[in-house]
């Protein structure tokens, strides 16, 4: 069989449907961990794997999205994270028999990263690896990280499995009605750093209906260069006689595919509330349509969280420069002063911020300062120093795509600037193929 990779570029590929909706109509109650049933009935759970092969699924996702240590150890489950994990992408390998692929799902550990919760990024990339490790053993084919809310978080996710794997990866958000997420980061922001950081796939899922998730795809359509994936819900949950109930049909809900389809999507399923009825109704109309080609888009482009810039030569841009290596900002930096560095530089007036460490080589607290940073200053950054040590934190906790300036200094350090996602330019601020 061909890699999962391989096949993405050639055609769309059919996901499956939600996990937790059928494994409830089979007797799962309520403050049970689903991902349990992986151990105690995995009989149940492989029935289900089997009904999404049979309804057409190309990949079939396993039933391990909270299965990391925090969720889990919820459900006094913790010590049980590896082998929850690994039966969970065993079963399915069993399931799909050489003849489709296995999707590992993950999702967000529910925490809040810091300075808006108590997670730091080092913790959470460590909660990742745990479960990546189990899944890769199990023999999945690639991992999907979905239904993330916060881009940063995200970016530990990614970075633990480029990392402690050799999994390809899709990379997954879910987005309110203004195609932001919950942290505020846009749909063209998310595909842009995730893309940059190596992932295979970028898409949606979640959400709402097919109808929420049309304009996050759009805007990730305009930016990304690698294939998309899309996994609505079946329509907005309504509460009826004290139950959840999903009232799109498959029918409406498959209604959206050629159009997701001419916009990017290479890979495309159901989530909260949709079954083997909707993937079937989905298959109908793949059947019916032809993949348009890939396009490719600029590369030439920063971003911070919440706002992108594509560089162009032709273009003239409006700077502002914070040097860092002058001796009251060395001061504020030592001490951890950070808003106080930054406070008067969150002007939404300027198109970039060129942050200047100069031939600073004392280290500080980097996570602290780009915490603060990212969600302050809202505009993309470019960074310039002759410290590689200062240069590889920064880029490994920004939440957002960096240029970095090219200097002497940092020459032999390009393979480690690239593996974080960064546009490397020039003095001159414009983009260098290395």
């Amino acid at each position: 069989m061909k890699s999962i990779l391989s096949s993405i570029q050639e055609r769309v590929l059919l996901y499956d449907g939600s996990k937790g909706v059928m494994l409830q109509m089979r007797g799962l109650k309520g403050m049970e961990a689903s991902e349990s049933w992986n151990l105690s009935k995995p009989e149940e759970v492989k029935n289900l794997y089997n009904l999404y092969k049979q309804a057409g699924s190309d990949v079939i996702q396993t039933n391990t999205f909270p299965g990391n240590r925090v969720t889990l150890e919820k459900h006094s489950l913790g010590d049980k994270t590896y082998q929850i994990n690994f039966e969970g992408v065993k079963l399915a390998k069993e399931i799909a028999a050489d003849t489709i692929y296995v999707a590992a799902s993950v999702g967000p550990t529910g925490l809040l990263l810091e300075p808006s919760g108590n997670l730091s990024f080092d913790r959470a990339y460590s909660i990742y690896q745990e479960q990546l490790r189990a899944i890769e053993d199990a023999g999945a084919d690639i991992v999907n990280f979905e239904t993330f809310s916060d881009l940063n978080e995200l970016r530990a996710a990614i970075l633990a499995a480029k990392e402690t794997t050799k999994l390809p990866i899709i990379a997954s958000v879910t987005f309110h009605a203004n195609s932001k997420t919950m942290s505020g980061n846009s749909a063209e922001v998310c595909a842009i750093v995730c893309q940059s950081l190596g992932v295979e796939v970028v898409g949606a899922n979640c959400s709402g209906g097919p109808d929420s998730l049309l304009e996050p795809i759009k805007r990730m359509n305009a930016v990304a260069s690698v294939p998309l994936s899309v996994k609505a819900n079946a329509g907005m949950p309504e509460l009826v006689n004290g139950e959840v109930v999903y009232k799109q049909t498959p029918e409406q809900f498959s209604s959206y595919t050629k159009e997701f389809v001419e916009n990017g999507v290479r890979l495309i399923g159901g989530c909260c509330g949709t079954t083997p009825e909707y993937i079937s109704a989905i298959r109908k109309k793949l059947d019916e349509i032809e993949s348009p080609e890939l396009e490719p888009k600029s590369s030439s482009t920063i971003a911070s969280a919440y706002n992108h810039l594509i560089l162009s030569k032709e273009q003239e841009y409006s700077v502002r420069k914070l040097s860092l290596n002058e001796e009251n900002a060395a001061n504020m930096l030592n001490n951890g002063d950070f808003i106080n560095l930054i406070r008067d530089y969150k002007s939404e007036s300027v198109d970039y911020f060129l942050l200047d460490f100069g031939n600073r080589k004392e280290t500080f607290d980097v996570w602290g300062f780009v915490s603060i940073l990212g969600v302050y200053i809202k505009r993309p950054v470019i960074i310039k120093s002759e410290s590689i040590e200062i240069i590889d934190k920064f880029l490994r906790y920004y939440p957002g795509r960096v240029g970095v300036v090219l200097v002497d200094s940092i020459q032999l350090s390009l393979p480690q600037i690239k593996h974080y996602g960064a546009l490397i330019v020039n003095d001159d601020l414009e983009p260098i193929e290395i």
